[in-house]
């Protein structure tokens, strides 16, 4: 996922359908075993079955939360957020 999150990196994989458009998402980079891993993992089951039900990933982008980066801009408060965002542009792509 491209850069460290509050101090973390995870790593973003997705899935698409046969047009492109993401239809599964996996999100990693815990340690194994952990909270973290979990609430990734559960994460990743979440947004893979929204959007494998038509949901956009912007929909989806829209209601999470955001904060002050540091750099002036706001951005997802969290990897997941981050992750979201990350499909959002790779829609983006597609369009153009």
């Amino acid at each position: 996922m491209g850069g460290p999150r509050r101090g973390n990196d995870y790593d973003v994989t997705q899935g698409a359908f046969c047009r492109h458009w993401p239809a599964e998402v996996f999100l990693s980079g815990a340690k194994d075993g952990s909270g973290m891993a979990a609430i990734l993992d559960d994460a990743s089951v979440v947004i893979s079955v929204a959007l494998q039900h038509g949901i956009p990933a912007k929909a989806l982008a829209k209601s999470i939360s955001r904060a002050p980066d540091g750099m002036g801009r706001i951005s997802a408060a969290s990897a997941i957020g981050a992750a979201l965002d990350l499909l959002v542009e790779y829609e983006a792509a597609q369009n153009e």
